[in-house]
């Protein structure tokens, strides 16, 4: 024995193979018992070293499912490596001996795929993976082995290796993957695919490329290994999980470029698996009557309990032979009833409170979930395109993965980017504007082959609520040219961010296997549209090919759906819906049976104004597990463009107690503004400016308020800052009504006029600009404009279009059309000052001074500003005391003297 070797001792024989034998051991030095492994294979020149350096490696390796190795001695003529000795079976040994449950040959599986998944982070290929190199104890702890024996890589095994091993054995013909028999080159993927065999083995019975009772050669085996598909696991499994064969087959996917996944993946997977089949387990099992369980089997609490009962009516007998009196029929005394109901009482109470707390304990909370846009380091060396090509890929995982994790919600970019925008860099109002529970932010170092890739998640620190505070992190590496490893890799660690989450990313759509060259041109387009905002009907058309090409691609539709509806609000093209429309009824059974089918539809009923199967669709959502928020959401929107401002409302309110964000403040207050209730309005307008003072649409919206309550100075100051920053129709509208309510009416109709010439077809432009025309006395001018309004407007039954109309219809004096378009807006929002304002105006114009009278008092009390009754349509109405009477109260005493 080597000199090095003296401190151990042998004491027998362990096995023998054609690499050479394993002896027990007793290490004389630490008083325990290893094994070593004498390699007697003889290298070419300069191979030793080469091994020595592999076996130092592997020696780094330490983890509870790996045969750990000591230490490695060069003995000249072969190696012999020092292992830790663990007393087990072969894989194949322990299934011919012992009974296993799917459950624990799941439990075997994750342990292997554990194993594998620490060796490959430490860049160590086993190449050999077999059930003979895997070892189970009596305890079902699994063990990996034999890596020194395989010629393993530290990164690749290139082809000038594999040429060089020609002639030596090389691993089990039976278990390698198709590039090892053909001799490419290796990386951690061909231990999938011999994963792959050894499970469907474990799983189905039977090796996935062996035929007929004896299987064929090794050779048969190996060339059906490169060239065919096994049958699927479900064909075999009949009661398996589908999640659980699809996985199998996963594994075993020919093409390199479309295995993509992880010994690490496949881990968590095989735990939501079997986790979810415990539980099915469990809720399955029977509860059986006290009265019919042996009494042996009870537990020693209960066995006394019985006992007792059961002794009962021996002692009721003694008892009665020595008193006499008969026992059977005498009634049970108050007292004792009453003890045995308040027993009774206080064990169910005592019952219903540990139930509740079991529950409260086992329930999952909620995520509202920020996805920051990943950002590079300056130092980066990658190309501008490529940059955006692995940014992107990395943004769309982590996104998909939070729309795939029941009990996760994602918040819209587009609200992001609205607080970003204002507040670059402060994290902190991110999240208390957003309501978000959780922030992810990616952080990218590149140079050209490869990025370090470092996720945080950030929450509010738990001793001071204005900070954040870093819970998980993670880093890991990336190739920058194999776009669906980093999709699977990043959508792995986020679900690592969140190790007591126990659904991340584990949507009912059973993920299938995609072409690289696909998913490059998916995040090629991704990129474009969700990074750029630069979609067009070219973008369209290559989404659309590319899920003729690859309709497993789920995340593609969303983005379909996205791009043909902008498509649509852009040109007003019902081309565009039609063909989302085919999309969606080409897509594969999985998607079309799916929640995310049913939101895509439900944008695609909405687009088409078709409330009645949008209403079927959000019920179809709720169905398939769609979260609450995203029901809330689309009810309320539906309640608002149905102008149902307060169910609305309501809607957002609810919506508010689940995320309370700013966007959802500015909903409620926006919708409470439709419905004419100011002050509500401003309350929850007021509660958003606190948390975003700077916010554009809370600005906005804050200046509509004040125009509508009459406070001129401030609608006018709030409108001329906003023009100058965003010159849209509307604003201009908005400013040339307060100027033309200041009484400057050559600005009012200045403004008027631009902001018709930017959108000539809004309602609300015409509507200005025929008033300012009309009080200018340019009579025929105004007249053309209120007939384009009833043009636009005739037959819309929402509650601002019908008192716009009303008001066209009033200054064209057909007075019936005005009262039939007021009534509507009346029934469909009776407590609104804006409907009692129009119904003001509609009333004085056709000379009813009474009704015009009844509305003007309505609409004061309802916070409309009383400036608003200062325009000339209400000129007439000074000749009534009452009206007079109002202006005064209002503090608005010269009304009548102008």
């Amino acid at each position: 024995m080597d000199n090095k070797l003296l401190h151990y001792s042998r004491e027998r024989l362990l096995g023998e193979g054609g690499m050479g034998k394993v002896y027990l051991a007793q290490d004389n030095q630490l008083q325990r018992q290893v094994a070593i492994k004498e390699l007697t294979y003889q290298p070419k020149d300069g191979e030793v070293n080469h091994a020595l350096q592999e076996a130092r490696l592997l020696a780094r390796v330490n983890h509870t499912n790996i045969i750990q190795i000591y230490n490695v001695h060069d003995e000249g003529d072969h190696i012999s490596l020092v292992m830790e000795y663990f007393h087990s079976k072969t894989l194949t040994q322990f299934l011919l001996e012992s009974y296993c449950t799917l459950v624990q040959k799941l439990d075997l599986l994750q342990q292997l795929s554990a194993g594998l998944a620490a060796a490959h982070k430490s860049d160590v290929i086993h190449c050999d993976l077999k059930p003979n190199n895997i070892l189970v104890n009596e305890q079902g702890l699994l063990k990996i082995t034999d890596f020194g024996i395989a010629l393993i890589a530290s990164n690749e095994i290139n082809n000038e290796q594999a040429d060089s091993a020609e002639g030596m054995q090389y691993g089990s013909l039976l278990y390698m993957s198709p590039e090892q028999i053909q001799k490419k080159s290796l990386d951690y993927r061909s231990d999938i695919f011999s994963f792959g065999i050894v499970a469907y083995q474990l799983m189905v019975g039977s090796h996935p490329f062996a035929l007929g009772i004896n299987g064929g050669s090794a050779t048969d085996i190996a060339q059906r290994i490169c060239q065919q598909t096994p049958e699927h696991a479900k064909n075999l499994m009949l009661n398996a999980p589908s999640a659980l064969t699809d996985l199998l087959m996963e594994m075993l996917v020919q093409p390199l470029e479309q295995r993509t996944l992880t010994a690490s993946a496949i881990e968590n997977r095989l735990k939501h698996i079997r986790t979810a089949l415990i539980q099915a387990e469990i809720s399955e099992q029977a509860t059986i009557p006290l009265s019919e369980v042996p009494l042996g089997e009870l537990p020693l609490s209960a066995q006394l309990t019985a006992n007792q009962y059961a002794t009962q009516p021996i002692q009721q007998a003694f008892a009665s032979q020595d008193t006499q009196q008969p026992t059977e029929n005498l009634p049970t005394p108050w007292f004792r009833q009453n003890n045995i109901v308040i027993t009774s009482m206080t064990i169910f109470c005592i019952m219903l409170i540990l139930l509740y707390w079991f529950d409260k304990t086992n329930e999952v909370e909620s995520k509202q979930v920020v996805i920051l846009k990943p950002t590079l380091s300056a130092s980066s060396l990658m190309a501008p395109m490529q940059q955006s090509l692995v940014t992107s890929a990395v943004e769309d995982a982590l996104r998909q993965a939070v729309i795939n994790s029941k009990n996760m919600y994602l918040i819209s970019q587009r609200e992001v980017n609205a607080i970003t925008k204002a507040y670059p860099d402060d994290l902190n109002k991110l999240r208390q504007a957003t309501g978000a529970s959780d922030i992810i932010s990616t952080e990218l170092e590149c140079d050209n082959s490869r990025c370090k890739v470092s996720f945080s998640r950030l929450v509010a620190n738990a001793n001071n609520n204005d900070r954040l505070a870093v819970k998980y992190e993670k880093n890991w590496l990336a190739p920058i040219d194999k776009f669906n490893a980093i999709f699977s890799t990043s959508q792995m660690q986020f679900a690592a961010l969140f190790p007591q989450h126990a659904e991340v990313n584990q949507s009912a759509l059973v993920q299938r296997p995609i072409n690289e060259d696909d998913y490059r041109d998916y995040i090629g387009l991704y990129s474009q549209i969700k990074g750029h905002g630069k979609y067009s009907a070219d973008s369209l058309e290559q989404l659309e090919a590319l899920l003729t090409r690859s309709p497993y691609l789920y995340a593609a539709y969303g983005l379909f759906r996205e791009t043909a509806s902008n498509l649509y609000i852009d040109t007003r093209d019902k081309s565009y819906l039609k063909r989302l429309e085919l999309v969606l009824q080409k897509s594969p059974p999985e998607y079309r049976y799916s929640v995310y089918h049913a939101i895509d539809s439900f944008w695609l009923a909405s687009n088409r104004g078709d409330m009645s199967t949008a209403r079927l669709q959000i019920a179809e959502a709720q169905q398939k597990g769609a979260d609450d928020l995203t029901i809330l959401g689309f009810e309320a929107f539906m309640f608002f463009n149905s102008g149902q401002y307060k169910a609305a409302a309501d809607s957002y309110a609810n919506a508010f107690k689940l995320r309370p964000s700013t966007a959802l403040l500015n909903n409620i207050a926006f919708s409470y503004w439709r419905l004419g209730d100011l002050i509500k309005a401003e309350y929850s307008l007021n509660r958003m400016l606190a948390i975003v003072p700077h916010n554009y649409r809370a600005k906005r919206l804050q200046a509509n308020i004040w125009l509508l309550q009459g406070k001129l100075k401030l609608a006018i100051s709030a409108f001329e800052k906003i023009v100058i920053s965003l010159n849209n129709g509307t604003d201009l509208t908005n400013l040339s009504m307060a100027y033309g309510l200041n009484q400057q009416y050559d600005k009012s109709l200045k403004f008027a006029q631009k902001a018709l010439k930017l959108s000539p077809k809004h309602p609300v432009n015409l509507l200005n600009l025929a008033d300012i025309e009309m009080i200018l006395g340019n009579e025929q001018e105004a007249i053309s404009l209120y007939q384009q309004v009833v043009i636009i407007l005739a037959g819309k039954d929402e509650v601002k279009s019908l008192t716009y109309l009303a008001q066209a219809y009033g200054q064209l004096k057909q007075a019936d059309l005005a009262l039939e378009a007021l009534s509507k807006a009346q029934n469909l929002a009776p407590e609104s000052g804006e409907v009692s304002y129009t119904s003001a105006i509609v009333y004085s114009l056709l000379k009813e001074n009474a009704s015009a009278l009844h509305h003007v008092k309505k609409a004061l009390k309802d916070n409309i500003g009383v400036v608003w009754f200062n325009l000339p349509w209400f000129d007439k109405l000074c000749t009534e005391h009452d009206f007079q009477q109002l202006m005064t109260k209002y503090d608005n005493a010269e009304r009548c003297l102008i």
